[in-house]
């Protein structure tokens, strides 16, 4: 699929999301050396990189999972650096693990479970469980046991919880992996529904031609730190970046 529009002009706004000059250490071994990063309302950024660049350090340092050794993050222009990870959840932070992570229950429970702890009234917790279960094409699967969900269905069930919370963005980490070509077009579309919801959106995946396809910018980790950054057109001509992760990758 090809992305041939933008629902809002990025720059024009504000970033929701900003990481500056954050740094990240385990044991002594550096992981991220001053990391910069900005996230713009409706914006769908690509992160990109080898195995064990930091990309997953660098999701648990936004979300509150891991404490920084140096840098801020601001979310909506305040500071959140030192707030734990469950008040950066209310402020407007949300995560999309990589893994397969649902409740034992139905498709309809999944998502009702999380709108009665963040929606006061039963009617507008009914209300927003019919319209995600319309809108991600769940419906005929309202009833089934999430454990019995193929990996496709699972991902759409799991990027319409991610809304139930009202986010300012999304971290999706590799959610089209293992998952058949026409699925992976098919997630594709969902993701970029979530434009339309104004969400800022941060994603990885080590299919990069899958990842170009849907995203405004991305940028590449390697060797710690920030390496090359812009449209993908841009990044594809980054030498240190073909060197470093894409190797002989045509667009």
């Amino acid at each position: 699929m090809k992305k041939s529009f933008r629902i809002i002009k990025f720059k024009k706004n504000k970033p929701v999301l900003q990481v500056k000059s954050v740094s990240k250490s385990f044991d002594g071994r550096p992981i991220l050396k001053k990391i910069n990063l900005d996230l713009f309302p409706g914006e769908i950024v690509g992160l990109i990189g080898p195995n064990g660049s930091g990309k997953s350090t660098l999701y648990g340092a936004i979300i509150g999972q891991y404490k920084i050794d140096n840098g801020s993050i601001f979310l909506n222009q305040k500071e959140i650096t030192s707030e734990p990870i469950h008040i950066r959840a209310k402020l407007g932070i949300a995560y999309l693990s990589q893994y397969r992570s649902v409740f034992n229950m139905t498709v309809f429970d999944n998502l009702l479970g999380i709108c009665q702890i963040t929606i006061k009234e039963k009617e507008k917790q009914r209300l927003m469980v019919e319209k995600l279960l319309t809108e991600f094409n769940l419906q005929h699967l309202r009833n089934i046991n999430a454990n019995s969900l193929s990996g496709g269905e699972v991902r759409r069930l799991q990027i319409a919880r991610t809304l139930i919370n009202n986010p300012k963005i999304i971290l999706l980490d590799e959610p089209m992996a293992a998952l058949d070509p026409i699925i992976v077009q098919d997630i594709q579309k969902f993701i970029l529904k979530l434009q339309s919801y104004g969400c800022g959106i941060i994603i990885t995946d080590h299919q990069v031609q899958n990842l170009f396809e849907i995203v405004d910018r991305a940028y590449v980790i390697g060797e710690q730190t920030i390496i090359a950054s812009g449209r993908p057109k841009d990044i594809l001509k980054s030498t240190k970046a073909r060197e470093l992760y894409f190797g002989s990758f045509e667009n």
